[in-house]
């Protein structure tokens, strides 16, 4: 059934919203537009930070090849590093024992282009830097400090030669000697003797 008002349009009822309708829509177009510019200003975070996160692979892949680089020469210094600590530690103990031995030959003084002095055996040791300078403050050879101890055991011609050889060393800025003793072979006139010689070492030797 159609229902028609018929009266003027000044005796009809007016029906009105209530303010609280339009509170509460007002609200709801807040609450939608609060969540609409939350969730455009996440997705626009979120969007910087992957364009952030290619732009740091993308470095990263283009700086892969010097890092890799990088890394080779950091190897490699390490061990260069390590072949001159032992390169050092090779030539901090090396020791020249020929260059030494004919030293001490040499030291060995000559009649007439011969040794008047055997020697039956030579014994050599290396004098380790704190037994050296507990030598050198006890007085052993004269107070030099030695770097290599020569054990002696010969024969001399006769009193001069073995004289002579003392001499020699005891009288050299290069050499220290302890003479042990000597004594005479009856049946072939030879003098017998050991001594301890001290060959001073680095930088002493050459003053």
């Amino acid at each position: 059934m159609i229902r028609l008002n018929l009266l003027p349009k000044n005796l009809r009822r007016r029906v009105e919203l209530g303010w609280w309708r339009l509170a509460a829509g007002a609200f709801a177009l807040l609450v939608l537009l609060l969540l609409g510019f939350l969730h455009y200003t996440a997705y626009t975070e979120l969007s910087l930070a992957k364009a952030e996160r290619d732009a740091l692979r993308a470095e990263v892949e283009a700086l892969k090849p010097f890092i890799a680089e990088q890394n080779r020469l950091v190897q490699e210094r390490k061990a260069l590093e390590a072949l001159l600590a032992i390169r050092e530690g090779l030539k901090k103990n090396f020791i020249p024992w020929s260059d030494y031995l004919a030293t001490f030959i040499r030291q060995i003084p000559q009649d007439g282009g011969r040794l008047p002095v055997a020697l039956r055996s030579v014994g050599a040791r290396a004098i380790p830097e704190d037994e050296a300078t507990q030598m050198a403050q006890a007085g052993t050879f004269d107070g030099k400090r030695v770097r290599v101890e020569f054990t002696v055991q010969g024969e001399a011609l006769n009193q001069n030669a073995l004289v002579s050889f003392v001499r020699a060393f005891e009288t050299s800025p290069r050499f220290g000697i302890e003479f042990q003793g000597a004594s005479l072979d009856q049946n072939r006139g030879l003098y017998t003797f050991s001594a301890r010689v001290g060959l001073v070492g680095g930088e002493e030797s050459a003053r």
